[in-house]
């Protein structure tokens, strides 16, 4: 097993026992652009995470059309969002995250949240991966790490709907998916003692 250091914490390259979160999906497909564009991230794992939260927000703008937004929710691939350079929130940032993750072989999951104090209006999604030895909590939309992912306000302020390799994996791939899945987590709630 080969071992580095980021920041003073050994980090595990051969990832053994992760292979689920470094498996290839339709939705989060490395493709020729996305390799191109990830060969241009450098230094260890939290460099390139950084370099790769600004790509984001340097190249991706947020779709500003509200029909739009509902008509390709969750629809889209990565690579097709990345040609679009549209976003529709959180839902295709994240999925750009976990897909370059992804590419250069780090291991990371794609993470669906619903607010707890309001889940009728929404919810949230980021993305964990596996550096140094532990998940850390990688939220594109707000720029933020979180080396606990549970004391993040991510998990505060979140139920926990699914995690998997992207929104496609988690049974979500249009905005009426969102609501069901959305809305059977709202009756589960709804329904605790």
């Amino acid at each position: 097993m080969k071992k580095g250091i980021i920041f003073n914490v050994p980090i595990i390259s051969s990832h053994m026992g992760f292979e689920k979160w470094l498996k290839k999906s339709k939705q989060s497909k490395a493709t020729p652009r996305i390799k191109k564009i990830c060969s241009k991230f450098k230094g260890n794992q939290l460099e390139k995470i950084s370099q790769m939260l600004y790509w984001i927000e340097k190249n991706i703008s947020p779709e500003e059309n509200r029909k739009k937004i509902l008509n390709i929710f969750a629809t889209r691939t990565a690579d097709q969002i990345i040609k679009d350079k549209k976003e529709t929130g959180c839902h295709d940032t994240t999925l750009i995250l976990v897909t370059f993750l992804r590419t250069l072989k780090i291991p990371v999951k794609y993470v669906l949240g619903i607010n707890k104090k309001h889940p009728r209006k929404g919810g949230h999604c980021v993305a964990e991966s596996y550096i140094g030895k532990k998940w850390i909590l990688i939220d594109p939309t707000f720029f933020q790490l979180n080396l606990i992912p549970e004391r993040s306000s991510f998990y505060k302020k979140n139920y926990i709907v699914k995690k998997g390799l992207d929104s496609w994996d988690c049974g979500v791939k249009t905005v009426k998916d969102w609501d069901t899945l959305s809305k059977k987590l709202v009756q589960k709630i709804a329904n605790k003692p």
